[in-house]
């Protein structure tokens, strides 16, 4: 589970340090093909010089970027992948995230470059902020983020997300 906000930023090459705290779950510690190894592997917060992950970037909602496991990619899709696909605006959805979708390598040193055109969509210049959200991390231009949060109400938005459960309940109860 992806959790937490850390700032950071691109380098000249357009790679960003994925926070060490998501490492292990983008299975940065392991050696993929490799069980036998699995055993061997270092401390948590040290990379295996013979690491070569994998990540998916994506456009995300409100111009920021997902970054999902493979795993996490996998089954984020299968669960679009139950949407009626005779809908316009679904098959917009589905567009939006297939078309958009790059996968990006993890080096040995936690670095991921992120693509060019993912950048732009995003408006990411230098500053980041990288933002766990349970299945995915969010990866910002951070004065995008900062204006983004700037002004929520927590209160109001847990009051929405209430209204939400006691609806989808009403919903199960008459099905």
């Amino acid at each position: 589970m992806f959790v937490g906000r850390y700032d950071n930023s691109i380098d000249d090459n357009n790679r960003m340090f994925m926070p060490s705290k998501y490492c292990e779950d983008f299975d940065v510690y392991r050696i993929e093909g490799k069980p036998e190894t699995a055993e061997k592997q270092t401390k948590p917060g040290k990379l295996r010089k013979d690491y070569e992950g994998k990540c998916v970037i994506v456009h995300g909602a409100e111009h920021c970027l997902y970054a999902f496991t493979l795993q996490g990619w996998e089954n984020f899709i299968e669960e679009l992948n139950v949407l009626p696909d005779d809908d316009e605006n679904i098959r917009d959805l589905l567009r939006h995230y297939y078309t958009s979708a790059s996968y990006c390598d993890i080096d040995k040193q936690g670095r991921v470059t992120i693509p060019p055109i993912a950048r732009e969509y995003a408006g990411i210049v230098r500053e980041l902020a990288t933002v766990g959200m349970n299945k995915l991390v969010e990866i910002w231009d951070r004065k995008t983020y900062e204006r983004t949060i700037s002004g929520k109400d927590v209160k109001a938005l847990s009051n929405y997300a209430s209204q939400l459960k006691r609806g989808a309940a009403a919903h199960k109860t008459n099905a």
